[in-house]
């Protein structure tokens, strides 16, 4: 009783009664004895209807003579059975009968009251005489009765009426089968989905349901199959990302084990040059750790900011400084393209910093000695763009989609100490959008260079006098020694 196919069925029947229900009430209240009558009556008023007819019949004989030819055409059209019948009448002003339908019973004349309630004929503002249409029943006791005819078979009324009843419930236990159907048919897509969201509370995670029905169940069954590929590949990244985590930190502990194992056992002296390597490790195990703080806090947007307002062309002045002495030992230019006039933003300038060098980093990582490392700064609408490009060896097109992704290496061959860990363009993506930025790559393929722009949102007009600038009175952009990771 509680499924949905079992409520829309008796849905569908409740309503096939009801209306069945109320066309029957309706057409017996409707079609009575008094409704018709007056139907009827009124029916022979309208311009050329019966009543017309009498007054032209009246007027062009001078008498009711031979009225009963046009009487019986229309007391033929009025719908009679064996047992119920509509008689037609006619009388003159005194209640003398003069028409009455074939087959009835009735007397000579009418007593007035009894023409007072039917529908007079005139003639030249003369009333002539009366027409009305008397329901009469069996058994009689009224003015009138009637026999049947001999034509009509004898029981024709109840085989009529048990076969209408017979057809009204083959037709309601028709239309109650196809609501049933209907309605399976309806909540089928529901009873998948169903299977759908048991099969993911398993665990099963590769199932997808059909989208079909209408098309409110169609969006939702869309929505449920992309939650459950989203749900897949968050759990595929969460299982990779735990494999590279325990990789990542198997390497530095196994050294450490190792190190400290060969000293107790007297392998190693234990010299401060083999104390400075084990704290290698550890500082490597501790910038693993904040590393990885740092993108789940930006992830879940929970990462603390100290916004306030910088000058970008400044910052990156800066940054190119920083990497200036890293860029002369490997023989690679740095260039910068910084516009004249100041471009501020409301940020937090130490993240934006760290987001910078990562960038300048890898840059360093993967451009060859004699290359060139480019540093430019523009306006775009309502964003300022920051792009670091590079000659250096390029990104595949199958690599671009997942450059941001952690633990990623583009050459498969770097190591952890050649290469870092594959963090570091994850976290440039996770502060960038932490401000409401945006982040992007772009490279012509393999040994063709790489550009990566960050786009952030401008302050102009009267945000530069509702924020609160990060610089002393001295230095009008916001000079600050910027802070390493």
């Amino acid at each position: 009783m509680n499924r949905l196919w079992v409520r829309l069925s008796l849905a569908f029947a409740a309503i096939i009664v009801i209306t069945f229900g109320t066309i029957s009430v309706t057409a017996r209240r409707f079609f009575n004895d008094s409704n018709l009558r007056s139907l009827a009556l009124f029916y022979f008023e309208r311009p050329a209807g019966l009543t017309n007819q009498l007054e032209e019949h009246y007027a062009s004989h001078g008498s009711w003579q031979d009225v009963s030819t046009l009487l019986e055409g229309a007391d033929s059209a009025l719908f009679f059975t064996a047992a119920r019948r509509r008689i037609l009448i006619l009388t003159d002003p005194e209640g003398q009968v003069l028409y009455a339908t074939a087959g009835t019973e009735r007397p000579d004349h009418l007593e007035t009251h009894q023409l007072q309630q039917s529908l007079p004929i005139r003639v030249e503002g003369q009333i002539v005489g009366f027409l009305d249409l008397v329901h009469q029943q069996r058994p009689p006791g009224r003015v009138f009765s009637f026999s049947a005819p001999d034509d009509i078979p004898a029981g024709l009324a109840e085989r009529t009426s048990a076969f209408l009843l017979q057809l009204l419930l083959l037709g309601a236990i028709l239309a109650i089968v196809f609501g049933m159907l209907v309605s399976r048919w309806l909540s089928a897509p529901l009873i998948h989905l169903v299977s759908g969201t048991q099969a993911i509370a398993k665990g099963d995670l590769s199932f997808r349901v059909a989208e079909q029905g209408s098309a409110e169940v169609r969006e939702v069954s869309h929505s449920f199959n992309r939650m459950a590929a989203a749900l897949e590949d968050a759990e595929t990244l969460r299982r990779n990302m735990l494999n590279d985590i325990a990789h990542e930190l198997r390497t530095p502990l196994t050294v450490l084990e190792g190190n400290l194992r060969a000293i107790l056992d007297d392998v190693y002296p234990l010299e401060k040059a083999e104390i400075t390597r084990l704290y290698d490790q550890t500082r490597h195990l501790h910038r693993l750790v904040d590393d990885l703080r740092l993108l789940a806090q930006a992830e879940a947007r929970q990462l603390p900011l100290q916004r306030s307002l910088i000058g970008l062309s400044v910052l990156l002045e800066e940054m190119a400084e920083l990497f200036l002495p890293l860029a002369g030992e490997k023989r690679i230019a740095l260039q910068t393209g910084l516009p004249p006039s100041p471009v501020f933003a409301a940020v937090d300038r130490f993240r934006i910093a760290q987001a910078l060098q990562n960038l300048l980093a890898n840059a360093l990582q993967h451009t060859p000695s004699g290359g060139v490392i480019s540093i430019s700064l523009q306006t775009e609408e309502e964003t300022a763009a920051i792009t670091v490009a590079d000659s250096g060896e390029g990104i595949a097109a199958e690599d671009i989609p997942h450059v941001f992704d952690r633990f990623y290496r583009v050459d498969r061959n770097r190591t952890r100490d050649t290469g870092g860990v594959g963090l570091g363009l994850a976290i440039a993506q996770a502060l960038v959008e932490a401000h409401d930025g945006e982040i992007d790559v772009a490279s012509a393929g393999v040994g063709q260079g790489s550009t990566f722009t960050i786009r952030l949102p401008l302050v102009r007009g009267e945000g530069l006098q509702n924020l609160a600038p990060a610089h002393s009175e001295a230095d009008p952009e916001g000079r600050t020694t910027s802070q390493g990771i």
